[in-house]
């Protein structure tokens, strides 16, 4: 015999060249002609300076790299962050869910296998909480089906009020049949939903939408006289349910057949009945998996026809401190990995020294006027003895006493330079990059 149950419905970037955007001398006697180097000079400022611009620019360009590599870190910490919260939560789904603590209600013919997997389950407890008469066998392997019970109930006057439902819930094998006549005693009254559902999932999707055949594993609409028939094919609660959309009561009468089939008691590796004591333990060996027979009583006892148990499973706490250790030893070790990586990118990063602050980079200083002729007249007194290689690459006629800002290269004359920043291209010849300001060397 089954559970019943009714209810009603719902309704800058930042330049790494340059100290400021003064123009200075080096010392106080700077001679404004240029001449020749010798032997015995002590190296020009033109190779001093070329020679530390390309030493920075390759630092920097090397410390771009490493952040660039360093990038994954994060987002490889990010991952596991993720991976132990999920990691945690479906924990608890265990030890609260799928192994949680159930209250189980058994008619007649109840035959239940339930299962625990021993790596994080310690122990299987059944409480009796009511009458005498379930017993609970446990088993190494799954137990077989075997024998089938028949059950017949003929229920005279059966009333569901106006927009109200009723159910009725029984535990059914594979194998297990079921079959439902019905009729209304006054037909013109309305007609009357009946339907067989899955768990109390499929309830709820049928109680939703009543009306949908879709939400049901059966489902017709009586007007008069009507019938449902099914076969269970996996073990599970079925409901039977009846469903009235009118504004009106209905009264039928109903008959209803039911085939159990039950489980083997056969082979049970111990048994514990309610009668003798009112919790049983069955505790489970670590690598095993244990099956757990609950059975209800065949036979009335005493007027009794529903039983009520409580199924608890206690949790193995070495498995899931075991499993926590490890996530949070993971986690641990990429953040220290992560801050080891970081350390080490700060580490390159101090090697670069900026010759321009932060302040000077956001304004950068304009460059005075210059009269061109007189730069010209000035070069021009000044290139012989020069190599080639130190005269303006565009004029030829002075010394290369410029570089650009902010990249750094040497490459023309003063006056070519401003007329390159000043110009609509306002790049640098050699690497394209936009020229800030053109700045002046003076040569000792």
């Amino acid at each position: 015999m089954g559970r019943s149950s009714g209810g009603a419905f719902d309704g800058a970037i930042t330049s790494a060249y340059g100290s400021s955007g003064k123009e200075e001398p080096f010392g106080p006697n700077v001679s404004d002609r240029p001449r020749r180097r010798t032997m015995d000079d002590p190296p020009s400022y033109y190779n001093s300076y070329w020679n530390r611009s390309y030493s920075n620019n390759q630092r920097s360009w090397s410390t771009e790299r490493d952040q660039r590599r360093g990038e994954g870190t994060p987002a490889k910490s990010g991952f596991f962050v993720v991976f132990a919260f999920f990691s945690f939560f479906v924990s608890l789904w265990m030890i609260f869910g799928l192994y949680g603590t159930q209250e189980l209600e058994m008619g007649m013919f109840y035959s239940r296998v339930t299962k625990a997997n021993s790596f994080f389950v310690k122990e299987i407890k059944v409480q009796n909480l009511r009458d005498k008469g379930p017993v609970a066998r446990s088993f190494s392997t799954r137990p077989e089906l075997g024998s089938s019970y028949p059950e017949k109930k003929t229920i005279d006057d059966y009333v569901i009020e106006k927009r109200s439902h009723k159910r009725h819930t029984y535990w059914l094998n594979k194998g297990s049949t079921l079959e439902l006549s019905c009729t209304l005693q006054d037909p013109s009254k309305g007609s009357l939903i009946v339907a067989i559902v899955k768990g109390e999932d499929g309830f709820q999707d049928w109680k939703g939408d009543p009306a949908n055949p879709t939400a049901a594993l059966r489902w017709r609409r009586i007007s008069d006289k009507g019938s449902l028939s099914f076969k269970v094919e996996e073990d599970d609660d079925y409901c039977v349910v009846f469903g009235n959309l009118n504004s009106i009561k209905l009264t039928i009468s109903i008959d209803l057949q039911l085939s159990y089939v039950v489980y083997s008691t056969e082979k049970a590796d111990s048994v514990c009945s309610s009668q003798i004591t009112d919790t049983c333990h069955f505790p489970l060996s670590l690598g095993h998996t244990s099956y757990v027979l609950l059975t209800s009583p065949i036979v009335d006892l005493h007027g009794v026809d529903i039983w009520k148990i409580k199924l608890s499973y206690v949790p193995r706490w070495i498995t899931y401190i075991f499993c926590w250790g490890l996530v949070a030893a993971g986690l641990l070790f990429t953040m220290a990995f992560e801050f080891r990586q970081n350390g080490s990118q700060a580490t390159v990063t101090q090697e670069v020294t900026p010759l321009v602050s932060e302040d000077a980079a956001q304004f950068p200083a304009a460059s005075a006027p210059v009269d061109y002729s007189m730069q010209t007249d000035e070069n021009n007194s000044g290139t012989a003895g020069i190599p080639e290689n130190q005269l303006c690459t565009l004029c030829l006629d002075a010394p290369k006493n410029s570089f650009f800002d902010p990249c750094g290269h040497r490459c023309t004359c003063y006056s070519c330079g401003l007329r390159i920043q000043r110009g609509d291209s306002n790049r640098c010849p050699i690497c394209r990059q936009t020229i800030r300001t053109v700045r002046r060397i003076y040569d000792a």
